[in-house]
């Protein structure tokens, strides 16, 4: 399962495990996709990695009890770690794209539910403008950069909503007071 599919599978059963409706079995096999990804996934010797690994060693048992009908006694907290370290998973991957020209940078950086587009000159003492655009479809900017009108006059956002509707935000800069 590739992480999508993940997201997908905690969300169909977050309120099931909350309300303790999933049978031990089924409950077992959430944790147990979920752990083969984190497995496949968390790697290497980064933070979140070590953890990862520190948790998962034999000396720690995590036994799932049931009662007589199939249902597990604390199963939402059996399986709670395991959702944590995906969850954190997700929060920390930075994906990075890198674009040049024979002027301008342009990064685009994802991380969880923000990205941030970062557009530097290459001729400039490492200023830089610093987007950011939000899951609500809001754009910020970073203060501590460059005044996104130095580089471009405007800047929009486009969301596509599940149901198919878009939200669609713009930024303007202009460089002359309008009176």
């Amino acid at each position: 399962m590739n992480e999508e599919e993940i997201i997908k599978l905690i969300k169909s059963k977050s309120q099931a495990i909350a309300e303790n409706l999933l049978l031990s079995t089924e409950l077992t096999e959430t944790k147990d996709q979920v752990e083969k990804f984190l497995d496949q996934n968390l790697k290497g010797d980064g933070l979140l990695s070590l953890r990862y690994r520190k948790f998962k060693l034999p000396s720690k048992p995590r036994t799932l009890w049931s009662d007589t009908s199939g249902f597990p006694m604390g199963g939402e907290s059996w399986i709670k770690p395991y959702i944590d370290f995906f969850e954190q998973y997700i929060t920390e991957k930075k994906i990075i794209n890198r674009l040049e020209d024979e002027k301008l940078w342009v990064e685009s950086r994802t991380q969880g539910n923000e990205q941030h587009l970062l557009i530097g000159d290459k001729q400039s003492d490492g200023q830089k403008v610093h987007l950011i655009f939000g899951e609500t479809g809001e754009i910020r900017i970073d203060k501590k950069d460059q005044p996104p009108a130095e580089v471009f006059r405007k800047v929009e956002s486009v969301l596509t909503k599940s149901d198919g509707s878009t939200v669609k935000s713009t930024l303007e800069f202009f460089k002359d007071k309008i009176d």
